[in-house]
C-alpha cells in the first residue's frame, strides 16, 4: 500500500480524517497520507448553485470529511469565490487544496506554470478563497512551456511565504513526477506528497506504471472520477444524449463527452451492472467500493449534485471492501475492455 499511516488504513470510512487526538486539522494538512475521502468541488457554481453547495459542505463535514479540493480552472474561479463564502468563519475547520497549471485568466496569458503566472495563479486563489494559505496545493497538470526548476522554485518560495504548506500533482505520469521529484530536491522545493490521478472501473490506465512508481516512491494517490462523471451510475444510454449533469448541462460536458463516450466503455458498463446484480450492490456502490480499498489507492474524491448522493456515496463506502471474488470479476472486466494488447515492459 501507498499509504504510511497505518492506522487510518482501517479507520472507520464514516470518519475519514481518522486523526490521533494530538492532531489538529492544520497539522494534518502536513502529513503524507490524506483521509480516504475527500469532497471535490467542481459542480460548485456549475451544476450547483451556492444553496445547494452549502447543504453539500454540510453533509460532508458531518459525515466527517474535512478535506475540501478546488482548482483555479473549476468555472473559471467562480468554484473558489463560492468556496470562500461558504467558509468564512470556519476556514480553520478544514484542509483545503486548490491547483493551478490549466489555461485561466490568473496566468495573465503566461504559461500557467511560469513564474509570474504561478505566483499570480496561487495570490488570485488565495484572494477568492478568503484566506492566507493553501494547506495542499497542486500543479493541475504539466507545462511543457516551463522549466520545471523555474515552477518548482517558485513553489519554494511560496512555501517559505507559508502560502503553501504541502505540494501535490495532478494528470502527471510517472516519469514526470519523478522529473519533479529530482527538481525539487535540486533547488530546494518540497516533493509531492500527493497525486491526484483518473481511475475508476472504466478507466486503469494508472495500472500500467504509475501504481508501482508510486508505490516504491511513498507516494500517496488521490483518484478522482471514481464514477467516471457519472457514467458508473448506469442511468447514461450510449444512443441517448443527457440534457443535464456532467455530460449535460455542465460547462465540461464536451470534454466529459470526449472523455467517456465510447461504444466500448458503455459495453463494459453493461457486464460491470451484471457483475453489481450478482454481488447483490448497485452499480454506484460497486465502482465506490472497488476504487476506494485498491490497496494502491490513499483516498478518493467525492463530489455530486446533491447532498443526498454525497451521503449515499459516502455509505457506499463505508460499507467496507468487496469481497475478492467481486473485485477478481471486476478486474476480468478491466482486462476484456483493454484487449490483448501485450505490454511493452516487464
Amino acid at each position: 500500500m501507498t499509504r504510511t499511516d497505518t492506522a487510518r488504513t482501517d479507520a472507520n470510512p464514516l470518519d475519514p480524517t481518522a486523526l490521533d487526538a494530538a492532531d489538529t486539522v492544520a497539522e494534518a494538512a502536513t502529513r503524507p497520507a490524506p483521509p480516504r475521502l475527500v469532497l471535490g468541488t467542481m459542480t460548485f457554481g456549475d451544476t450547483v448553485d451556492e444553496a445547494t453547495a452549502a447543504r453539500m459542505l454540510d453533509t460532508a463535514r458531518d459525515a466527517g470529511v474535512t478535506w475540501i479540493d478546488t482548482a483555479n480552472a473549476y468555472v473559471g474561479g467562480s468554484t473558489e469565490t463560492m468556496l470562500g463564502r461558504l467558509l468564512a468563519g470556519r476556514r480553520d475547520e478544514v484542509v483545503l487544496a486548490s491547483k493551478a497549471g490549466m489555461p485561466h485568466a490568473d496566468a495573465g496569458g503566461l504559461p500557467p506554470l511560469s513564474a509570474v503566472a504561478l505566483r499570480a495563479s496561487v495570490e488570485a486563489s488565495l484572494r477568492r478563497l478568503g484566506t492566507d494559505r493553501l494547506d495542499l496545493f497542486y500543479l493541475h497538470q504539466p507545462d511543457r512551456a516551463t522549466p520545471l526548476d523555474e515552477t518548482l522554485s517558485t513553489v519554494a518560495a511560496l512555501v517559505a511565504e507559508g502560502k503553501v504548506l504541502s505540494l501535490g500533482v495532478s494528470n502527471y505520469t510517472a516519469w514526470q513526477i519523478g522529473d519533479v521529484e529530482r527538481v525539487a530536491d535540486a533547488v530546494g522545493a518540497p516533493r509531492p506528497v500527493v497525486a491526484q490521478q483518473l481511475c475508476n472501473l472504466v478507466a486503469r490506465r494508472l495500472d500500467d506504471e504509475y501504481l508501482e512508481f508510486a508505490s516504491v516512491h511513498g507516494l500517496e494517490t488521490m483518484v478522482y472520477n471514481p464514477l467516471g462523471g457519472g457514467l458508473l451510475t448506469g442511468r447514461h444510454r450510449f444512443d441517448e444524449t443527457p440534457a443535464d449533469g456532467r455530460f449535460g448541462d455542465s460547462a465540461l460536458a464536451e470534454m466529459y463527452t470526449k472523455r467517456y463516450w465510447d461504444a466500448d466503455l458503455f459495453a463494459a458498463i453493461d457486464r460491470l451492472s451484471g457483475v453489481a446484480a450478482e454481488a447483490g450492490v448497485t452499480l454506484v456502490e460497486l465502482a465506490l467500493r472497488w476504487v476506494a480499498y485498491r490497496p494502491e489507492v490513499g483516498s478518493v474524491l467525492l463530489g455530486g449534485s446533491r447532498p443526498e448522493q454525497l451521503t449515499a456515496n459516502v455509505a457506499a463506502v463505508a460499507a467496507g471492501p468487496l469481497p475478492d471474488e467481486v473485485v477478481a470479476a471486476c478486474d476480468e472486466v478491466g482486462r476484456q475492455l483493454r484487449g490483448p494488447m501485450p505490454p511493452y515492459a516487464r
